[in-house]
């Protein structure tokens, strides 16, 4: 069985969510990085990042919109 697919980063900056949440909220993070603001494909992970603490999530997360 294949592992699910996991996402843990900002491609288009290629940060981690971990790294990005050093930046203590998004906005910081945006700002400081560009992070989510250039395709957004990752803003729905960076969002629940910043919401949850954690840095790494199925493709698929329940918890998106």
């Amino acid at each position: 069985m294949d592992e699910p697919t996991r996402v843990d980063r900002c491609d288009c900056i290629n940060k981690t969510f971990a790294d990005l949440l050093a930046w203590g909220t998004l906005e910081a993070a945006q700002a400081a990085t560009g992070c989510g603001l250039e395709c957004e494909g990752c803003l729905p992970w960076l969002k629940l990042a910043f919401a949850t603490g954690e840095t790494s999530f199925d493709m698929d997360d329940p918890r998106l919109p």
